[in-house]
């Protein structure tokens, strides 16, 4: 099969008329081999193509071509000269051949290496061998069937500007000859391959299992510089996988679909982006009206896609008040966010970044995530009443007018609120921004030598804590339920950073954590003399907690190790795993730290009113609705390891992503929605 165009939707090249074996048998011997497939095609930003490769070995030894394996050769058609452009590329390619009974969840049995290629830059080849063994062998009804099958995914690494195109070829042979030197050949016509092919509109444009039944309809939203239809997609294929797999009372009938239309348009401010969210996802529960009964909704976001998504539903629930009616509109279900920065991210980024983010360095979106009021073209879709601070005649910052109502109420609607958060390696959305602030920290004692762990090797097991570490922690929270997440420090000393300005290392003063939460959490535990002399104590032990730094965190993007084939095809070696899962009642909440400060401390601390405004987001949030909050410890890089963007490249994630689809969409989940009280109403708004 070749093509030059680029598709549209599914084309397939199913069985082919033969020669016949004594032809085949003769063109093998006179050019070294047989060219079975020969693709061409281009990809843009957010582009993709999946094809799935079947062959029936029997017709193909009838046809004499009598071979244990095929060769696979896959080659990026730019130019080198566009090597080192990263600001409108990178013109890469990621690349994965995976036998179909490959499953990342289940021990790989073969001594054959996982096939991907993490970055193919212009001009750079890939080569892969496709086995006829049982890791490639359907399971049929017939078992004497021989049909071996591959899924191949081309995924184009384009990440900012939306104009660059990308060409690529493939071919398949039957040698390693015929695929490197093919140039004149023409495609063998053999019975028994069959080529199948998606892009990324059509894989995203999937029907419901059950037609006739209502369907639960889930959106993904993508973060910064990413996009729905590459870097959700493994999310996407778990999550209907495992719905699939459900038997039909139970089926929760999911159809996803994700946003392709703020691809590149990052930059542009959390209201504008969350404005485009809302308007799709009002656009798509009207198409899929059209021919199925729409009955349930999710979301699920990465990274800026939290608040995205959380701007789309305040959008939402001022433009179309009736859309989240329980009763007559759309029962709100799981409303999911994994390393989001709800409260900003000024409180915990250093100087030399966050003050570019107020200059424009990411435009309105960088000041919105630095809690920094941006002027907005238009109020649609805000409510009046949230335009401006109650007590004060400054207008309040987006992500603070996000969680008022009337959204509020449609948050509370959720049967489910759940935030994912790295606890190390994420120095892009820190910790005490993913998880909202507050934590129970006697189910966390351990997370400091969690942290002291951040800077081995992956294999290395995590060391109990020392007398005087286990004292700092335990004595810290005595007595309380829950405290604000201390802000963290950069510890690692590896030999790049040691490479790195000193400026780009160096941890802040101990101060910040002892004018913050910390010193604030044992202030509240008691106020009697001993107890604050104890506390004196403490405070000379208290080692500050390290952080992922930022400046490290975006360059492991780059520079982070790829997972070992033993890691790839053996889940029982992998160490990356949920270190804390506990949902969070409004109850849990301490009182209002910065409610009541004295003029003083407001001048003294520079920081006061960042704190005071990320209290306020916090506290807005949970006053009046539960969440679960899990926090994970996988490897760098954890910010887009947590949704896994590229399936092997960044499988260190698939702890959280397979946590979150069990207990969102797997089978006593789906159980559990099943019974849910339908006669829920939504408060008039």
């Amino acid at each position: 099969m070749t093509t030059d165009k680029k598709p549209k939707g599914i084309s397939a090249a199913l069985t082919f008329g033969a020669n016949g074996g004594f032809d085949n048998q003769n063109k093998m011997k006179k050019d070294g081999g047989l060219l079975l497939v020969h693709e061409k095609n281009s990809l843009g930003i957010g582009g993709m193509c999946r094809y799935i490769l079947q062959v029936d070995h029997k017709k193909l030894k009838e046809d004499g071509i009598d071979t244990q394996e095929l060769y696979l050769r896959f080659k990026n058609l730019e130019s080198p000269l566009l090597r080192p452009v990263y600001l409108t590329g990178p013109y890469a390619f990621y690349i994965d051949v995976r036998p179909c009974n490959y499953d990342e969840d289940k021990t790989y049995i073969g001594s054959e290496d996982v096939a991907f290629c993490s970055d193919l830059k212009p001009d750079e080849k890939f080569k892969a061998k496709l086995y006829f063994n049982a890791n490639s062998r359907l399971q049929t009804k017939n078992a004497r069937d021989e049909i071996y099958s591959w899924t191949i995914d081309i995924i184009s690494q384009l990440a900012v500007v939306t104009f660059p195109i990308l060409k690529y070829s493939f071919k398949v042979g039957t040698s390693k000859k015929i695929v490197k030197k093919s140039k004149g050949k023409k495609v063998t016509s053999v019975r028994g391959l069959s080529l199948k092919m998606w892009d990324e509109k059509s894989l995203w444009n999937l029907p419901p299992k059950y037609p006739d039944k209502p369907i639960h309809l889930v959106i993904l939203t993508h973060g910064i510089f990413s996009n729905v239809g590459c870097d959700m997609l493994y999310m996407k294929d778990k999550i209907e996988q495992t719905a699939m797999n459900i038997e039909e009372r139970y089926n929760p009938n999911v159809v996803v679909r994700g946003c392709m239309d703020n691809m590149g348009k990052s930059a542009h401010g959390i209201y504008y982006l969350g404005k485009r969210l809302a308007k799709f996802v009002v656009r798509t529960v009207e198409e899929l009206r059209k021919e199925y009964h729409v009955d349930k909704i999710s979301f699920i976001g990465h990274s800026l896609g939290g608040p995205t998504q959380s701007m789309a539903i305040h959008y939402i629930s001022v433009m179309y008040p009736d859309f989240f009616n329980t009763v007559s509109g759309i029962k709100p279900m799981h409303f999911i966010a994994l390393a989001s920065p709800f409260i900003g991210v000024i409180g915990d980024f250093p100087l030399y970044l966050s003050v570019p983010l107020d200059m424009g360095a990411l435009g309105l979106t960088g000041r919105d995530l630095n809690l920094k009021y941006t002027p907005l073209t238009s109020n649609e879709g805000l409510s009046a009443l949230t335009l401006a601070q109650e007590n004060s005649h400054l207008p309040k910052n987006i992500l603070e007018i996000i969680p008022q109502p009337p959204a509020q109420q449609v948050f509370q609607l959720f049967m489910n609120r759940t935030l994912y958060a790295n606890i190390v390696h994420d120095g892009i959305v820190p910790l005490r921004t993913a998880a909202l602030l507050y934590l129970d920290w006697r189910s966390l004692t351990q997370v400091k030598d969690i942290k002291k762990s951040a800077g081995e090797k992956s294999n290395n097991k995590i060391t109990e804590d020392s007398p005087t570490d286990n004292e700092s922690v335990s004595t810290t929270n005595k007595d309380n339920k829950m405290g604000e997440i201390p802000s963290e420090s950069p510890n690692s000393k590896n030999f790049l950073q040691w490479a790195l300005p000193q400026v780009i290392i160096k941890g802040p003063k101990m101060n910040k954590f002892k004018r913050g939460q910390i010193m604030d959490t044992k202030s509240n535990e008691s106020s009697d003399t001993d107890t604050e002399s104890s506390d004196s104590k403490q405070e000379q032990k208290f080692k500050g907690p390290s952080e992922a730094s930022t400046f490290m965190s975006a360059l492991s993007t780059l520079t982070a190790p790829v997972p070992t084939q033993e890691y790839i095809k053996n889940p029982k070696v992998r160490k990356d795993r949920v270190v804390h899962d506990r949902v969070y009642e409004p109850q849990d909440l301490p009182e209002q730290h910065y409610l009541k400060r004295s003029t003083m401390k407001r001048v003294v601390y520079p920081n006061e009113s960042v704190n005071r405004i990320q209290e306020r987001i916090a506290r807005a949030w949970q006053m009046n609705m539960s969440w679960r909050k899990v926090l994970v410890e996988i490897q760098p890089d954890s910010h887009n390891n947590i949704v896994v963007r590229r399936r092997f490249v960044n499988l260190y994630g698939n702890v959280a992503v397979s946590h979150m689809v069990r207990e969102h969409f797997g089978l006593e989940a789906c159980k559990k929605q099943a019974g849910v009280n339908n006669n829920i109403k939504l408060t008039k708004l």
